[in-house]
């Protein structure tokens, strides 16, 4: 599994999700994670590549120094429009995070 796409290819043909339900995101990086992707911050993934993480817990490292806020914002973006059950991200730079969404009790 190397993008998105591959994920949504994945959960639709054969029901597979990433082990434990949690994905781990990074913004021009491979997080040194299972069930990791890299996303190329000049090539984002489309609102309906987005749609794979849907149900599942999205982690989305970003170094705060090096990436855009237009690109982060329509990742994020259309991630959270992707009905994921928790999305936090999370700048590796200033070692800040924020929840975008939490999982309902």
């Amino acid at each position: 599994m190397r993008t998105l796409a591959d994920l949504a290819r994945i959960r639709n043909e054969f029901g597979l999700a990433p082990i434990g339900g949690v994905l781990w995101l990074g913004v021009g990086m491979l997080p040194p994670k299972r069930n990791a992707i890299e996303i190329d911050p000049a090539h984002l993934p489309t609102a309906l590549d987005c749609r794979a993480v849907a149900g599942l817990d999205v982690v989305l490292l970003f170094p705060g120094s090096l990436t855009r806020y237009g690109a982060l914002r329509t990742l994020s973006d259309r991630l959270y429009q992707a009905r994921p059950r928790r999305l936090l991200l999370v700048d590796s730079d200033h070692k800040r995070t924020a929840f975008l969404k939490l999982a309902k009790a």
